[in-house]
């Protein structure tokens, strides 16, 4: 039993140790995504693949353990960040692809939806093409997966918090 009382003791000092910022979390979850979304591009080394690999399975980590963190500190704020960030790009891209005609300013709609696609699709386009899926499924996976994760760091919370109370008295 004496095991058994520090693995429980560790994964609670784990779970509830640090407090991070809103900002940290955002910051991390755009680097990580950007960097995926950047190595896309770069074939030229022979190790790229691996690293896209790598650098993929780190960005739903990222934005899993932010989620969570994130629900377990109560800050809403990153629920209304993974929102815009992955709505914001899709419904542009939406709009664009819709759109009639030629625009003086039509230069300046692609280069918006250039910058909307590597937000959007190029982070998960290793994903994608390793398991031969569509890049929309595994975006809605990422932001079903963040945001369960973040109510469950909610709960998380909850129970430790409960049960701290419950020994108190």
């Amino acid at each position: 039993m004496p095991g058994r009382a520090k693995l429980k003791k560790f994964f609670k000092d784990f779970l509830m140790s640090r407090k991070n910022s809103l900002l940290e979390n955002i910051v991390l979850c755009l680097a990580v995504t950007l960097t995926s979304a950047f190595l896309v591009y770069d074939s030229y080394y022979f190790f790229m693949d691996i690293l896209r690999t790598v650098v993929s399975v780190m960005l739903f980590i990222a934005w899993l353990w932010c989620g969570f963190l994130s629900g377990r500190d109560r800050k809403w704020g990153f629920l209304v960040f993974a929102g815009v960030y992955w709505l914001v790009p899709y419904v542009y891209m939406l709009c664009y692809s819709s759109r009639n005609g030629r625009t003086y300013y039509d230069d300046v709609l692609k280069l918006l939806y250039r910058f909307s696609d590597l937000l959007f699709n190029r982070s998960l386009l290793r994903v994608a093409d390793f398991t031969n899926c569509d890049v929309y499924i595994w975006v809605l996976s990422l932001i079903i997966l963040t945001f369960t994760m973040y109510f469950v760091g909610v709960n998380v919370e909850n129970i430790l918090r409960d049960r701290k109370s419950s020994k108190d008295t």
